[in-house]
């Protein structure tokens, strides 16, 4: 930890306050840092792993600080799959010190953040939100239709000329649970192609897993 260069690091970009008391990087919330930095340079997606209670929320606050002064015209969208996460990261980031972080709470309200310039920054939000963008408010319902139908829905509903502004960096929360079927499908459609995404989770990523949707194809 003393090492001159890694010290200078930490103290750059693995310390914050938070609600007022000071918190520095555990061992392996630097490393995650360290290991996604140079990913986060190339867009290239990947899946951050932390155990129960290890720090997710604070490693996102990190990282998006970080992406947001180094990288030009960033962006950050943070999503998960219930409501009390969502307001849990929101609020995590607000007592961090970040006054810009907003939170869409309809699919209608999310889709005319995209639609601005990059303003606000960084946005939190549920999955859900994707999927009712596309229904014109209608939460979206697996079985419901076809993919290729509901996509059809989607871009139909979408504003004219509609494009989702900034440079785009996702962080998906409990990224094993919701990145499949339609609600992924929408949200990359939504957001175009020259997206990075980030997927957190706490639970283990079994050798059968990493090579489905959720994790591997998704998530690179």
């Amino acid at each position: 930890m003393l090492d001159k260069e890694r010290l200078l690091e930490i103290i750059r970009d693995g310390i914050i306050f938070d609600g007022g008391v000071k918190k520095v990087a555990r061992p392996n919330q630097y490393f995650a840092l360290k290991a996604a930095q140079p990913r986060i340079r190339e867009k290239d997606s990947g899946i951050i792993w932390h155990s129960q209670g290890s720090g997710k929320s604070l490693t996102m606050v990190w990282l998006a600080k970080w992406i947001h002064r180094e990288v030009k015209d960033s962006r950050i969208i943070v999503i998960t799959d219930r409501d009390e996460l969502d307001k849990q990261i929101f609020e995590r980031f607000q007592v961090t010190g970040e006054d810009d972080v907003q939170r869409a709470t309809s699919g209608k309200q999310l889709i005319k953040m995209l639609d601005k310039s990059a303003d606000p920054w960084l946005i939190t939000t549920l999955i859900h939100k994707f999927g009712s963008s596309a229904r014109g408010g209608k939460e979206a319902k697996e079985g419901e239709v076809t993919i290729d139908m509901f996509l059809e829905e989607l871009r139909a509903n979408l504003p004219r000329g509609f494009k989702a502004k900034g440079n785009i960096f996702v962080f998906v929360d409990e990224c094993h649970r919701t990145q499949r079927g339609k609600l992924n499908r929408a949200m990359k459609e939504i957001l175009g192609q020259d997206v990075m995404f980030i997927g957190f989770t706490g639970t283990p990523l079994l050798k059968q897993d990493k090579n489905t949707l959720t994790s591997k194809d998704n998530f690179g």
